[in-house]
């Protein structure tokens, strides 16, 4: 029988630990493959199949903003108006010039029939430039 020694068993505990903490990690490559495949589906209207890989997407790289912003959107198709708020406000968090996401948190507060707040994004949108945001700044100023 073969006897281990404390360093042996401790190097090899910090070895599997380590492997184990970079497979948990940020892998940029996986995160985009999922994103694509979750966006093809918001295309295709299969939300539940978008969901599923955009939360993989967040999950192999939660400092994304592009797919915190197409989760949201997903949420969104599928009535999570809490959770689709959430993620939009994670791609601002992740991403400060992110016009789109200001202007689909407004369009949430416009349905949601809060204008006050509805024209607080928009106008943060049409700000960064969003196009045709002044069709819905107007009545805001």
């Amino acid at each position: 029988m073969k006897k281990y020694t404390y360093t042996t068993i401790s190097l090899t505990i910090m070895l599997c630990l380590s492997l184990l903490l970079i497979g948990c990690g940020v892998n940029e490559n996986k995160s985009r493959l999922h994103l694509d495949r979750g966006v093809d589906f918001i295309y295709q209207a299969r939300h539940e199949q978008a969901l599923a890989e955009l939360e993989k997407a967040v999950k192999y790289n939660p400092r994304s903003a592009e797919a915190h912003y197409y989760r949201a959107a997903c949420k969104r198709n599928l009535k999570n108006v809490e959770g689709a708020l959430e993620d939009y406000k994670k791609a601002i968090e992740l991403n400060p010039e992110y016009a789109d996401a200001y202007f689909n948190i407004a369009s949430i507060y416009d349905y949601l029939q809060d204008r006050k707040t509805a024209c607080f994004y928009y106008l943060k949108a049409e700000a960064l430039g969003r196009p045709n945001t002044n069709e819905y700044t107007r009545w805001c100023k």
